[in-house]
């Protein structure tokens, strides 16, 4: 039996992307052991995990952990969990010193290879711009994970719920579990990170109102606490068949809620992967960043992801973390998909239904 430290610190979305592939490979490689490193809130995306995978919480924003100094402390304290083999999926600094520091007592690393290059093509705004696409994230985890000589598999089945976890659920929340005769459940997470990656507000609106005024689905808003929180409480108000789960739930029980929707509409954002993760179907809204730079939700499909009709310039981020885009400090891309697309698309989903 081997024990392999797993580290990917950031960000939500990608942990969440990482968590089915870590329970495949935890489920073909039954006689080792898998330790994933983040940090303590990303540990509960750990749910209902395999026997042999466990999580390690580092925290780098509240923690010591956050200087040089106590890095190197938590790296020696590392030391003493003797750990046969270490899997950086980040490759950032900090994980570069933690598993190099490992390395230097004998641990051997293995760590991820990011298409640098080509994401420098993606976004370049020039006659240099190139939209092939790049490969997806969770395909080079799949290469770190053969790299250290484990069995991978191609086939990566989301995560289950519990049905234990879901009767829980069901029994503590009954006014967001019922179904609603004539009705599919449609979550929808309005917000991103970042203002670049975020879908007009306005025009979400107007989304929201063409979508329940179909009259074909019950509808959940999903969002953090504070400003998202009473922003989407307010769209909520005076709606019977609109709801705000925002601020209210644990991120299990989130995981929980958006595996019982029939789909979920969100950004490029966290959400689109914590929906993968447990296998729902999303319609993504694209701003500023692009799929073809591999961070679409694992098991989704391209067709379903909305990209502005009129942006040629896109994508000018990989992250969306930029603040100014290749047109200026507005986001013209933020504007640029009409409301009625994303009408169009999950009355699909509802004539699915129907035949």
């Amino acid at each position: 039996m081997a024990r392999y430290l797993i580290i990917r610190l950031s960000a939500m979305g990608d942990v969440a992307m990482l968590i089915p592939l870590l329970y495949a490979v935890a489920r073909a490689n039954e006689q080792h052991e898998f330790i994933l490193l983040t940090q303590p809130f990303f540990t509960e995306l750990l749910l209902d995990a395999p026997d042999n995978v466990e999580g390690m919480a580092i925290d780098i924003r509240r923690g010591e952990e956050r200087s040089f100094l106590g890095l190197l402390r938590y790296a020696r304290r590392l030391r003493h969990e003797h750990f046969d083999a270490v899997l950086d999926l980040h490759d950032v600094l900090r994980t570069k010193v933690l598993r190099s520091i490992l390395r230097l007592t004998g641990v051997p690393t293995q760590h991820l290879i990011k298409p640098r290059e080509g994401r420098r093509r993606l976004v370049a705004d020039s006659a240099t711009k190139d939209l092939t696409p790049l490969p997806p994230m969770w395909s080079l985890y799949q290469q770190v994970f053969r790299s250290a000589g484990l069995s991978v598999p191609e086939a990566i089945p989301p995560v289950a719920i519990h049905p234990s976890l879901r009767a829980t659920f069901e029994r503590l929340h009954p006014e967001l579990t019922q179904s609603v005769p004539g009705r599919l459940r449609l979550g929808i997470a309005p917000f991103a990170s970042t203002r670049a990656k975020t879908y007009d507000p306005a025009l979400m609106q107007e989304a929201l109102r063409l979508i329940e005024e179909s009259e074909r689905f019950e509808i959940f808003l999903f969002g953090s606490r504070g400003k998202e929180q009473a922003q989407i409480e307010q769209w909520a108000t005076n709606r019977p068949h609109v709801h705000s789960v925002a601020g209210r739930l644990d991120l299990s029980d989130e995981l929980i809620l958006i595996a019982s929707m029939d789909a979920m509409i969100s950004m490029d954002s966290a959400n689109m992967h914590l929906a993968s993760m447990v296998g729902t179907r999303v319609f993504s809204v694209w701003c500023c960043t692009h799929p073809a730079a591999g961070f679409l939700g694992i098991g989704q499909r391209l067709e379903d992801c909305l990209q502005p009709e009129d942006a040629p310039r896109r994508p000018c981020s990989i992250f969306g973390d930029n603040k100014h885009c290749h047109t200026g400090p507005d986001f013209a891309c933020s504007r640029a998909l009409r409301p009625e697309r994303i009408l169009e698309a999950v009355l699909t989903l509802s004539e699915g239904a129907a035949s």
